[in-house]
């Protein structure tokens, strides 16, 4: 069977878009509740904590001694992200 060239067509890569949410300290430091990470391959959570300092270094901080949490619960750094999933970075929690 012959197949198409690929000279000449376009091809189109599949964009994933992460949207983390933000509370307190880490909302506070850069002014926004949310973030939003474009890339063009799903991402384990380590990968997606270097992402989020690429973004916006005033989050390496929290990074450092916060946690991804996706769907409601911590996730490990090996552990690949939907980006589909609600993802927040949760740093300091308090409560009595």
């Amino acid at each position: 069977m012959d197949w198409p060239s690929e000279r000449g067509l376009r091809i189109i890569k599949e964009m994933h878009q992460y949207t983390i949410l933000l509370f307190g300290p880490s909302a506070n430091a850069i002014g926004a509740d949310r973030i939003q990470i474009d890339c063009d391959s799903e991402l384990d959570a380590a990968a997606l904590n270097q992402a989020i300092v690429e973004h916006n270094a005033k989050l390496e901080e929290p990074i450092r001694v916060g946690r991804l949490a996706v769907d409601n619960g911590f996730v490990s750094d090996t552990q690949v992200v939907d980006p589909r999933s609600e993802i927040a970075l949760i740093t300091m929690v308090s409560g009595g």
